[in-house]
């Protein structure tokens, strides 16, 4: 079976929320992996992923013309990748948690808004962005939750 090209972005995404899935689960069981808890591997998986995730933003839009747009949305995506990064740095879980989580409903308002904006709009790549967005921060609550 041969998938199209337009394909491939929903599939990797929606293998990207496994590690999610299996960080959570090791949180709520109080669970290790490789000596790591499920709490950590949460947290830096969450941070390295919404850094990916700005960083491709900026990448899409550093190819354009620069515009108010364009600007805002590069700082934007640095400053979301800042705060993921900040969160690494935070020796108090529920606060990294709570970061990440606003970090990610920041990067999908911002990806929104610039996506509306542009000539570019795929509904289908934002519906899908949506339900993910959704479901990682149903995740970092469910995270949270116990920790609080």
């Amino acid at each position: 079976m041969r998938t199209s090209a337009s394909t491939h972005p929903i599939v990797l995404a929606s293998f990207g929320v496994i590690p999610f899935v299996f960080a959570t689960y090791l949180s709520w069981a109080n669970g290790t992996f490789f000596g790591v808890s499920g709490l950590e591997l949460f947290i830096t998986y969450s941070a390295i992923i919404l850094s990916f995730m700005a960083g491709t933003l900026w990448s899409q839009r550093i190819q354009k013309d620069m515009n108010p747009l364009s600007k805002y949305v590069l700082i934007s995506s640095n400053t979301i990748s800042l705060g993921a990064w900040l969160s690494l740095l935070i020796d108090v879980p529920v606060l990294s948690i709570a970061l990440l989580f606003l970090g990610f409903i920041s990067l999908f308002w911002v990806e929104a808004r610039s996506l509306k904006q542009s000539e570019s709009s795929d509904a289908r790549y934002l519906n899908m962005r949506f339900f993910l967005t959704i479901i990682v921060c149903v995740l970092h609550l469910l995270v949270l939750y116990p920790h609080q």
